[in-house]
């Protein structure tokens, strides 16, 4: 508009009365839109005399229509699309361990029934307890009874199966590190004994390390300072368990010379304990204590023959001067 005129506006439309619509086309029509302006498509060639700088899409070079900047026909690569890092955050769970135990010790007393089932379903009920027993708050005491029970189902077969010698071994090692005010007093002795007949005697016969013996004698020879005079079951087993892990330790003992000092220091403290043990258990340390000393004389023997008679005229040195002639 010119100077000072302002621009004028459609009319309002009075009140009550809505502002025209645009008439709908009929069906099958469509309204018209703004349709853009199609797309100049850049030429395929530019002729070029020189090298005038990069273009994108284009390539100087010599082709079939002469020197210049020809349409790049080569997609280019595709960038790759990095991977977003997948981030794991711990989360809290909650086990009811007295019911996964109870669930666990009653596979492991079905699987007991048979030897095929006890060597298939057996080590891996007693790896789960051995887990279960080794995390916080395994062992509680509500759980510890059923540890137990699991415990007295091999002391009641009397022989361990084949293949179960190592879980249980381990399973015992595991229950003797817990806290102990979750066992009664008789538990505690019998998980302690069980310690030393599975977990120490097997080290025994097996380690060739020496500082694996020596810890498993150390532990022997507590258990051996501990003895008392008790008629109860569970003394019996702890004495029965310690004569196991001395007969375990006597191959070791005959074949290697690190292993004679810790043995011979455990037999000896047993023979001065013998009034602890029963009749039977005596017998065998007797037999261990007198191989022990037979042994420590035949070091010190000392040769009593003379080196040479007393109306004799050998020489050791006779021989060599008639060689040297």
């Amino acid at each position: 508009p010119p100077p000072g005129l302002k621009e004028r506006r459609p009319p309002t439309p009075p009140p009550g009365l809505k502002a025209r619509r645009p008439p709908t086309p009929p069906p099958g029509l469509k309204r018209p839109r703004d349709e853009a302006p199609p797309a100049t498509e850049a030429p395929d060639f530019e002729a070029a005399a020189a090298y005038g700088g990069s273009r994108p899409g284009f390539v100087f070079k010599t082709g079939d229509k002469g020197l210049g900047y020809y349409k790049d026909t080569v997609a280019p690569p595709k960038k790759k699309k990095k991977k977003k890092a997948v981030s794991f955050k711990p989360t809290e769970q909650t086990v009811d361990a007295t019911a996964t135990v109870s669930r666990v010790c009653d596979v492991l007393a079905a699987a007991l029934r048979t030897p095929a089932a006890a060597a298939k379903k057996g080590p891996k009920a007693l790896a789960m307890l051995t887990t279960i027993a080794a995390m916080p708050g395994g062992v509680t005491d509500g759980t510890a009874p059923l540890y137990m029970d699991a415990l007295r189902l091999f002391a009641k077969n009397g022989a361990i199966p084949d293949g179960l010698a190592a879980p249980l071994g381990d399973l015992v090692e595991a229950l003797g590190k817990a806290d102990r005010t979750c066992f009664a007093i008789d538990d505690r002795v019998r998980v302690a004994t069980w310690r030393l007949s599975c977990k120490t005697a097997r080290v025994l016969r097996e380690t060739d390390d020496t500082y694996d013996f020596c810890a498993q004698m150390k532990r022997v020879s507590r258990a051996i300072a501990a003895l008392e005079p008790d008629a109860s079951d569970a003394a019996c087993e702890r004495r029965d368990a310690v004569v196991h892990c001395l007969r375990s330790a006597w191959p070791a003992y005959e074949s290697k010379k690190w292993a004679k000092t810790p043995v011979e220091a455990a037999v000896l403290a047993c023979a001065e304990k013998r009034h602890v043990f029963d009749e039977n258990q005596r017998r065998r340390i007797d037999r261990l204590t007198t191989q022990v000393k037979g042994r420590q004389r035949g070091l010190c023997k000392v040769e009593t023959e003379t080196y040479r008679e007393a109306e004799s005229t050998f020489h050791p040195m006779r021989d060599v001067r008639r060689k040297a002639e």
